[in-house]
């Protein structure tokens, strides 16, 4: 039984890497190049996530059962505006379907409506679901890309955790180390594209910041790479 679930396992996340892939060409925004959205909405961060359905509709889904809606339109103790590391469809699909392939069938996991994805969205633990996406807003600021520190990430293996960047408390409690790093251009260190990278020191794990500076009259959205999935933090 445990080298048929491995398999089956195998199998989805090759089925949902390829479909990541496809279905990333038809997105708004460049996820993955550019690092850049349409960056200024005068709207709620509510609004905006309700006027962008392909990214953010199981996000406005959940958060609307859970009683999250409220963070969002900057209503809660959370603050007026809060920095969001927003977590996408894609990887909310992804979450969804590695707890589905526990029960299912390769077949029945491949093969699942937006109407079955809905239902799994509604039937996922309320506490489960309110920890890892309150565990992706830092409370009462709206920071920008350019206003996090920048790092060094770490050399060591036992310790994710590098040098510079700075520790955020997030709204679940949890602890996460960010920092900003350019990359090399045309061979001079530190001349190109600033990136914006989460540390968990929890799960040993870090993730990358794929669209950032999304503004909106209640904070600011940097939406995590499509491959991030809950429970990296």
């Amino acid at each position: 039984m445990i080298v048929i679930m491995k398999n089956i396992r195998h199998s989805l996340y090759l089925f949902l890497a390829l479909s990541f892939v496809l279905l990333s060409g038809c997105t708004k925004y460049d996820f993955v190049e550019t690092g850049r959205a349409n960056g200024n909405h005068n709207t709620t961060m509510w609004e905006y996530f309700k006027s962008d359905p392909y990214n953010w509709s199981l996000l406005v889904r959940l958060s609307s059962r859970i009683g999250l809606q409220d963070v969002f339109e900057g209503k809660s103790s959370y603050g007026k505006e809060i920095t969001f590391l927003g977590i996408t469809n894609h990887s909310i699909r992804r979450y969804l379907l590695k707890k589905y392939a526990d029960d299912h069938s390769e077949e029945e996991a491949q093969s699942l409506t937006q109407e079955q994805t809905e239902a799994l969205v509604d039937a996922l633990d309320a506490n489960e679901a309110k920890a890892f996406i309150l565990s992706s807003v830092i409370p009462k600021k709206a920071i920008a890309l350019e206003s996090f520190a920048q790092g060094t990430p770490s050399s060591n293996a036992n310790n994710p955790i590098g040098t510079g960047g700075e520790n955020y408390t997030m709204a679940s409690g949890k602890v996460l180390w960010l920092y900003t790093f350019k990359d090399a251009y045309a061979g001079v260190p530190g001349a190109g594209r600033l990136h914006l990278y989460i540390v968990s020191s929890d799960t040993q794990k870090k993730s990358e910041i794929a669209s950032h500076n999304i503004r909106t009259t209640t904070g600011i959205v940097h939406s995590l790479q499509y491959n991030f999935t809950p429970g990296d933090f």
